[in-house]
């Protein structure tokens, strides 16, 4: 392995165990536990879903992603030096980009930061509506910088499971950022009908 591959493997794997073991899981487990957070397992009625079967759920998708891995690590363009040297130290960038913006959001957002699927957002009793910070540009940034970093990782590791995650993550996200939008729109009201108006959906001064 090359410098460029080992620095490119610590950004990329260390950002992924830290976003999905100590960003993510931990606390949407706890606001699980607390009712406030959404489940993964299909619900019937009120009745409550215990907080280990989501993190099945959650461990049987790393595991299909595993198996993804590995029979998809096939290079989809073959890419003479040094161009794909350049291409890749380009990617880094962006998705070293993508990974800062994500964690000022998930920082501005603060207490308010919860796990919402594309078929089911929630928000907390006393959520509130952020309008601060990367929140001032547009509606969804830590969507906005997932999508940058998604885009980072495809130059960094021009393969066919990373570009199907890309795109992937790219439809997931944006089902995810409308159903988001309903939920807050029925919570603030004109409020949040101001605050659309101000801002752009999910790419900072385009979209």
């Amino acid at each position: 392995m090359t410098l460029l591959d080992w620095i490119a493997a610590g950004v990329v794997v260390g950002s992924m165990l830290y976003l999905t073991f100590a960003l993510t899981i931990p606390q949407w487990i706890r606001l699980l536990r607390r009712g406030e957070g959404v489940a993964l397992w299909p619900q019937r009625g009120d009745r409550e879903v215990e907080w280990w079967k989501q993190l099945v759920m959650i461990l049987v998708g790393i595991g299909l992603g595993i198996v993804l891995f590995r029979y998809l690590w096939i290079p989809f363009a073959q890419i003479p030096e040094p161009g794909l040297t350049r291409l890749r130290i380009a990617g880094l960038v962006l998705y070293a980009g993508g990974f800062a913006f994500m964690m000022w959001a998930r920082k501005t957002l603060g207490r308010n930061w919860g796990i919402s699927t594309s078929m089911k957002a929630k928000l907390q009793a006393d959520h509130e509506l952020v309008r601060h910070g990367p929140y001032a540009m547009v509606r969804h940034p830590m969507y906005f910088g997932a999508l940058v970093l998604s885009v980072g990782a495809v130059l960094v590791y021009p393969m066919w499971v990373i570009l199907l995650l890309a795109v992937s993550m790219m439809f997931s996200l944006t089902m995810r950022a409308r159903r988001e939008e309903e939920v807050l729109a029925a919570r603030f009201g004109t409020a949040w009908d101001e605050y659309k108006r101000q801002t752009k959906f999910i790419i900072p001064y385009i979209f």
